[in-house]
Order: structure tokens, then sequence, then C-alpha cells
């Protein structure tokens, strides 16, 4: 799935107030490769995806990547994978040195499902990809603030060959499988069970099983369906012991919704907010490249064994999902998780979900979008360096300026 021309555009640009916020984060001689007034309409994420087209001819690689070198030293940065086939921009922004090309360190850390928590509350992590049910414990006091949507398109319903389940509704009075209460693909069932206007709590019976025990558990009869991320439930759909109920990269609305964020944990945002906005910027164009070069990411994921899956299945994953990263649609999709997570009792009922996003969801500079072409950089023309910033925020008529405007430029940010 690809985010479409008329999506890009959709992005709100800043405001002059938010611009000049954005000013003091964007220290440390950061160089924006070019900011643009109308970037939208100059990225290329949307034709190639929509279309199927073959990738450009020039992909986003580290040498067409001008004034990306952060001079900034932000020291370590403790990033956590789980092996997920959704990792793709964590594992290639450490494999590509997209983090230090933002002035940071990268150590991954593994961490086993369902430890994300304690990890983020014993500073063992400072940034890790997090589902929309982290809502939840944010709510509960989590020092975890979320920075930007990711990707989309990793988790699927699936339901025994035997059981007769081939939709939503078929589900009640069923028993589901899922690997923890209140994460997203339990939160997904219940968005669909009360969209069809059935209890999304009380017919259905969600049961807990490790994720590898899911399958295995249709199989005995102890649960009859279960709703779980990619690659193990890709791993059980071809091994054709169970069918597709849905999908969040084939139905919507859910194909339109992250199911993936980046979370940064609240100490950097709130006593390094230079570094989190790095980070973020980091996953951005570690994203973006996971887009536009998805072969070569599932070879250096396979690679590395980050992932228990062929290369041919990866590829096949990453093909069906959406790598174009955003903080300003990713705050609105979270705000649309917020409010299923209130309506279905995840939430505390006194809880304001809007209010909760606010607290929760922190954009820490503007969105980035790829400039067309990736041509290798031309150094005889001026680009928006962080010195810029506060100029261009006061006079934005600049941004149009030709003599600003870098032909070579990966990257562009809105600045009107």
């Amino acid at each position: 799935m690809s985010t479409s021309d008329s999506d890009q555009n959709a992005r709100p640009a800043l405001s002059r107030r938010q611009f000049l916020r954005y000013a003091s984060i964007f220290s440390g001689g950061l160089a924006l490769a070019a900011c643009s007034s109308a970037p939208a309409a100059q990225s290329p994420t949307a034709a190639p995806a929509a279309t199927g087209a073959a990738q450009s001819a020039s992909p986003v690689t580290a040498a067409t990547v001008p004034g990306d070198t952060n001079s900034a030293n932000f020291g370590a940065v403790k990033i956590a994978f789980g092996g997920g086939a959704c990792d793709a921009a964590t594992l290639i922004g450490y494999e590509n040195g997209f983090f230090e090309r933002e002035g940071m360190k990268p150590e991954l850390v593994a961490l086993a499902a369902g430890t994300q928590k304690e990890a983020v509350a014993s500073d063992r992590v400072n940034a890790l990809q997090y589902a929309a049910d982290s809502i939840k414990a944010i709510e509960q006091g989590l020092g975890v603030r979320i920075t930007t949507g990711l990707h989309k398109g990793c988790i699927r319903l699936l339901a025994g060959v035997d059981t007769g389940i081939t939709k939503v509704a078929d589900l009640k009075g069923k028993s589901v499988g899922i690997t923890n209460f209140g994460g997203l693909p339990q939160v997904l069932v219940q968005w669909a069970l009360g969209d069809l206007g059935l209890d999304p709590i009380n017919d259905v019976t969600y049961k807990i099983f490790p994720p590898e025990q899911l399958e295995s558990a249709v199989q005995k009869g102890e649960i009859q369906a279960f709703a779980m991320y990619d690659p193990l439930a890709a791993i059980a759909l071809n091994n054709k012991t169970v069918i597709q109920v849905f999908s969040t990269h084939d139905d919507s609305p859910y194909k339109e919704m992250y199911c993936c964020f980046l979370g940064i944990s609240q100490k950097v945002v709130e006593q390094e907010p230079e570094k989190a906005a790095a980070i973020t910027r980091a996953f951005q164009k570690a994203a973006y490249w996971v887009q536009h070069n998805k072969p070569e990411a599932a070879k250096i994921i396979i690679a590395k064994k980050y992932v228990p899956a062929s290369e041919e299945l990866l590829l096949s994953l990453l093909n069906l999902y959406d790598y174009v990263p955003s903080a300003t649609i990713g705050k609105t999709n979270f705000g649309k998780f917020a409010e299923i997570l209130k309506r279905v009792g995840v939430l505390d009922k006194d809880t304001d979900p809007a209010k909760l996003v606010d607290l929760a969801f922190i954009q820490t500079g503007p969105d980035l979008y790829p400039a067309t072409g990736f041509a290798a950089p031309n150094r005889e023309v001026p680009q928006f360096s962080a010195r810029a910033i506060k100029e261009l925020a006061e006079n934005p008529q600049l941004a149009a300026s030709v003599s600003h405007v870098h032909a070579g430029s990966s990257f562009y940010c809105n600045v009107s």
C-alpha cells in the first residue's frame, strides 16, 4: 500500500509559530537538505508505489543524502527491536548508518514481547517502535512519548480453516487468541466487532498465548481464530492451517492507519529535545529508504538474522507495507486509536482521549519528504542549514527563492 498524491498534499503545513519552535530543535549544525513551501507536490513517494512502477533509478543511498550529517554529538542511543517484519526501519536505520549521520552512536537492544514497559521504565532503551496500544501504558504513567507514525500494514486476523469463520461477524461466541490484553491486534478485532453492532468485549472470548503457539492453538481447537503481527501470521497463512479474515494492509479502514509508531523515552524528549528530534529524523529517513529499497532491505535484514523468516517471505511482507512516515498524519491516527480504546473500555472512564493524545504525541520537527530523483548533491548550490531556520521562519518567501532551492536535495520539509 502507498500514499497517494492527494494524501501527501493533505499534510498540513507548519504554522510560523511551529516553525519557530522547531528552530530551537534543529541545532548542532544540521543541514536540512532543502525546505520548500510546497514540498508535498514534489514528493516522489506516491506515484511509484501507487502504480507499481519500478523503483527510481537513483534510490536513496548514503551517497545521495546531502547535508544530512549532523555535526552535533548526541552520544549513545539504545534502540529496541523485537524481531518482527515491521522492525525494518529500525534495523535499516542501524545497519545503514542513519543514526550516525544524525550524530548518534546506536546500540540495538533485543526485547521479548511484552517487555517494552519494563525496558523503557528502566532506561534499557531510549527509542522503540511502538504500536497504538502504547496509549494505555502512557495513560498509566509510562515515560514514553510518540513522535511519528512509521508504517502501515503488519497485522492480520486469521481463523482456522475448519472453523467456519470467514468474516468478522462469525467470531460471535468464539475464542480468539491474542498475545496480550489491550494490544493493538485485539483492539482491531474489537473495533471490527463494534462496527458490526456486536459487543466487542463480551461477544468473544479472548485467550492469551505466546506468539509462536497461536497457530498450534487453533489446530488443537483451543481457539478458533487469532490476531497477531507478521511474520508469524504470514507463516501460518502460508502453512494453510488458517485463512485470513482481515488485515491492516488489505482492508479499510485499518489500511489507512499507522500500525507502528516511534516511541522515545520521555526523559530524552524533555531533557534532550535535539536528540529526540535527531532520533525521529533518523527513523523517518530509514523508513523512506525501506519504502524505496525493499529488496535490498530484506536482504540486509535476513543476512543478519534479525527476523525469523526467509528473504523471499520478508520481501513479500515489505511489499505489502507502506513505509511513508508522518508525524502529522500519525497523530491523527493515534487519536483515532485512542477513541477506539475508550469505546471498548481499555482506557479509564474519566480519560479524555484528545487530552491523552496531546500528552502522548510530541512532534519534534517538521515531516520530511524525499526529493524527486535522489540525485547526488551539487555542492555549488546553497542548502537550508539550521542557522537559516530562524531567517526562513521570519521571511517565508525565501523558501521559494531559486537561490535557496537545492536541486539535488534528498529531503524537503514544510516551512510555510
